[in-house]
């Protein structure tokens, strides 16, 4: 879960997800467009079943969905066989079943129980989508001014500064603060739309897709599970949540397109 180093922590699987979306774009910059083939769907599909497993060993239920997401994403973009896609999706839901019954912790069941009934266990399981949902709700059209929301300041709200900061931005600057972010975040994923539309390359705009997957699914997972449309995962906002290695990571994969762009063009 955590490698400590000479007083620095970071979590390994932030390395796995540049790794993992860099090793599909090199394969696909060298498969020679023949994304129908099974050799490239499994090849690629085991690596990341790998990667998956051994994060579920933590167990972060939120990044194993993070790496299955950027892996199914890519693939999909590429062109892979729907039959295939079609099978891997048949194959999750299977897996989700046996994970239910083997592999899932107490807590983790509790998270899903509490999302298909949010009033089930309001004071204990229940808690902190409670606490979130009446944060986003007291903050209105202009919120309660920054700094100034009594779930998040006052700790009602648990992790206000990673988990749950969407709510936090809920209370405190409204809808409106709510829409300027996300209107920010329209705005660099337009970017990375223009960088996948304009680049010759496949290497360039496969991994671009992959990073725009990826941050897009943070996004919509933090804000869905913030809002108790989604099950609450652990899954962190890019660029807003605290945190070291993950706002390293999201920082060190827009340098690295970025020089990809350089070298481009």
């Amino acid at each position: 879960g955590w490698f400590s180093v000479a007083g620095f922590s970071f979590q390994p699987v932030e390395m796995a997800k540049i790794g993992l979306i860099l090793m599909v774009a090199y394969i696909v910059s060298r498969f020679g467009r023949r994304f129908d083939r099974p050799l490239f769907f499994f090849g690629t599909g085991i690596v990341t079943l790998l990667l998956i497993g051994l994060v579920m060993l933590q167990p972060d239920l939120g990044s194993a969905f993070l790496l299955g997401a950027i892996w199914f994403g890519m693939i999909w973009a590429v062109g892979a066989r729907r039959l295939y896609l079609g099978g891997f999706v048949i194959l999750m839901l299977l897996l989700s079943v046996a994970a239910w019954f083997f592999f899932l912790q107490d807590y983790q069941k509790d998270r899903v129980a509490n999302f298909i009934n949010p009033g089930r266990d309001p004071l204990v399981s229940g808690y902190n989508i409670a606490q979130s949902t009446i944060a986003i709700g007291a903050g209105q059209l202009f919120g309660r001014g920054l700094g100034f929301g009594s779930q998040s300041q006052l700790r009602f709200l648990p992790e206000a500064q990673t988990d749950f900061i969407f709510s936090v931005i809920g209370e405190e600057l409204g809808l409106a603060g709510v829409l300027v972010m996300l209107v920010l975040f329209g705005v660099l994923f337009w970017r990375f739309l223009l960088i996948i539309k304009k680049s010759n390359d496949d290497f360039v705009a496969t991994a671009a897709t992959g990073i725009l997957i990826l941050f897009f699914v943070q996004l919509f997972t933090n804000v869905g599970a913030n809002l108790g449309l989604l099950p609450i995962t652990g899954v962190t906002l890019p660029f807003v949540s605290y945190g070291g290695s993950s706002l390293v990571i999201n920082l060190l994969l827009v340098g690295i397109l970025e020089s990809m762009i350089v070298k481009n063009y």
